[in-house]
């Protein structure tokens, strides 16, 4: 599983504590439910700055058309689409596991059913079963 490579390179990017948090199938990824292939990662407006600053940040877009930063396999959002999502209050409200913040399981699930791609609907199954064993 790629997940633990990628988690510490979330941890070295050097991203402030409540300036961030892994979204998309991250929340997957640390429960073991699948593998993840790159870090999906909303930030907030300072942080977004900074990294556009940087240099070391690439811009890019994302699938969803939202630009992004690119760094190693990592990617920076300050939207996250479809859907109307407040990223700041998805950050103030994430969830700290292994020491970094995950947007809540709930809302990527909420996501995940309205992307309503391929992908996402398997991930749906999976977030789905694993919040039945767990409750």
């Amino acid at each position: 599983m790629y997940s633990q490579e990628f988690f510490q390179e979330v941890r070295e990017s050097g991203l402030p504590s409540g300036g961030y948090a892994l979204f998309g199938s991250a929340q997957l990824c640390v429960r073991g439910l699948r593998s993840c292939h790159d870090m999906d990662i909303i930030v907030t407006q300072p942080v977004w700055e900074a990294c556009l600053a940087d240099g070391r940040w690439v811009g890019s877009v994302a699938p969803s058309g939202s630009p992004s930063l690119k760094k190693g396999n990592l990617e920076l959002v300050r939207t996250w689409m479809p859907g109307e999502w407040d990223v700041d209050r998805l950050i103030a409200e994430a969830e700290t596991i292994e020491g970094l913040p995950f947007v809540k399981l709930d809302q990527v699930l909420a996501w995940k059913r309205i992307s309503g791609r391929e992908k996402d609907r398997d991930d749906v199954e999976l977030i789905e079963q694993f919040m039945q064993s767990s409750s």
